[in-house]
């Protein structure tokens, strides 16, 4: 069901659920009071007028109630009743306008918070529903932090399971979160890999380096506790990402015997593999730049700087010492092609071993998309080395 609102257009979302594939009940009015409806089974909620024959209980509910509704007690009250999942989205960036999306009474009350993507938040939401419908997904914390979570998909069956620990790209902003992972994750537990999709505090939300790969590294590491619990193999842990979070993974990797968890392989998709070229190129724009200087603790001046620079690339930290698959799509408007092809050369002369899987097609984005082709290439070879 959608609830049109500012940035949220049901002509729109109707489009985009054609596309996935999926129906959906526009449902115009005040977010509170139709989710109060739903939650009393009102007859309001049966199908009206051209509505056609949508069911009258959604499986999810999508709201855009405004910056000045995030945090509506009466709004949250309609949430925490609703027996549905609700997520609320706004275009814009909220933190802009004062509102810290992890500590609103609508978060707090159950709904799941999107914001910042621009005209495409909607989408975003869409697939989260889409994509978690009918799983069982549990939601863990692995430190302190509002963004020390992670949600690990399991396959079925007693294990022990291998797991990839998957870090979402969105150069390190904080306005993409674990999300954009969430249909890599449904699928490789489908394949009979468990999928610890984590987040981690990103630039404008308490990130930086070396918070961030801090985090990687914590996230990864607490597989320890969760391995006993949830019948994971330690053996066969693979770190993926994409993008920025392939950065991620691969430092992850590097850190060795530092590491309480030590991965078998680490697989990069789209990856920003060499930050000094990235930042010359201003791939992402200034993005290598934020995330090298957004902490107070991070890069203070040149020669602070050039050190965070040399920490945080892993072109830098070769040889890795960990198998890797590297995968790229030719098309990638993004991440230019260069960023695999050189880090991959260099690290093969270090004596890494490292695969390259070239894509013909599907830009940056098809590698994160589980019906590509692209995206079965690399769990395929990613299934086979685990």
């Amino acid at each position: 069901m959608i609830v049109p609102g500012s940035g949220l257009d049901g002509a729109r979302c109707s489009q985009w659920a054609k596309e996935i594939g999926v129906d959906v009940e526009v449902r115009p009015g005040d977010p509170a009071a139709v989710l109060g409806a739903l939650a009393t089974g009102h007859p309001s909620m049966s199908p009206g007028p051209g509505n056609g024959t949508h069911p009258s209980a959604p499986t999810g509910v999508i709201i855009a109630p405004g910056p000045e509704g995030f945090d509506a007690s009466s709004l949250a009250g309609a949430v925490a009743a609703a027996a549905v999942p609700v997520v609320a989205v706004d275009a814009g960036n909220l933190r802009k306008a004062g509102v810290e999306p992890e500590s609103t009474r609508i978060v707090a009350a159950g709904a799941r918070l999107l914001y910042g993507r621009g005209p495409d938040t909607a989408r975003h939401a869409l697939l989260y529903l889409v994509r978690r419908h009918g799983q069982t997904v549990d939601t863990l914390a692995y430190g302190p932090d509002a963004s020390h979570d992670g949600d690990l998909w399991c396959p079925a069956g007693a294990g022990p399971h291998p797991v990839a620990v998957l870090f979402h790209g969105g150069f390190w902003y904080h306005a993409w979160e674990r999300d954009l992972m969430d249909g890599l994750a449904r699928d490789l537990a489908g394949r009979g890999i468990a999928a610890w999709n984590v987040e981690y505090r990103r630039v404008g939300a308490g990130g930086g380096w070396p918070v961030t790969g801090e985090d990687a590294a914590r996230a990864t590491d607490h597989l320890l506790a969760l391995a006993p619990v949830y019948g994971l193999d330690l053996g066969r842990v693979a770190v993926l990402g994409h993008s920025a979070g392939a950065q991620l993974a691969l430092w992850v990797a590097a850190r060795g015997r530092r590491g309480e968890v030590h991965p078998a392989l680490a697989v990069g998709m789209a990856t920003i593999a060499d930050l000094e070229e990235a930042m010359t190129a201003q791939t992402g724009g200034h993005s290598v730049a934020r995330l090298l200087s957004a902490t107070p603790n991070g890069a203070g001046d040149d020669g602070d700087f050039d050190i965070a620079l040399a920490e945080a690339s892993p072109r830098a930290r070769i040889p890795i010492g960990v198998p890797q698959i590297l995968a790229h799509s030719v098309d990638d408007d993004v991440v230019p092609l260069s960023q695999t092809s050189g880090y991959a050369e260099a690290a093969r002369a270090s004596g890494d071993d490292v695969t390259v899987l070239t894509i013909e097609a599907g830009g940056h984005f098809g590698l994160i998309d589980p019906l590509s082709s692209g995206w079965a290439t690399v769990a395929n070879a990613l299934q086979t080395r685990l």
